[in-house]
């Protein structure tokens, strides 16, 4: 990441995904289909160069924030977000009921 980061989160929904941005720099994305008003959450993909940095964490986090304020469930089947939901079950309201 730049010094001066400009991080921000955009929903392509024409691609059926989250993105990562810092400036013109794609830094990762969380890829979803949507079913019946949830989001199923299916990978978290970060480009090589980011890995280990904790991007992922702040990725989905984001998401899963906007997804929590514009008041959407999901359904995770990413192993990262499963893990992620375990590790901050304040986020475990937003798993829709099967």
């Amino acid at each position: 990441m730049s010094a001066d980061a400009s991080l921000h989160l955009v929903h392509n929904s024409d691609r059926d995904r989250f993105e990562l941005w810092d400036g013109e720099t794609f830094m990762g994305l969380v890829g979803y289909e949507w079913d019946e008003g949830v989001y199923i959450l299916l990978h978290t993909v970060i480009e090589e160069r980011f890995g280990q940095q904790g991007i992922a964490r702040l990725l989905v986090s984001l998401v899963l924030t906007r997804l929590r304020l514009d008041g959407h469930k999901i359904r995770p089947v990413c192993s990262y977000v499963r893990r992620f939901l375990v590790r901050f079950p304040e986020y475990q309201i937003l798993v829709a009921a099967d």
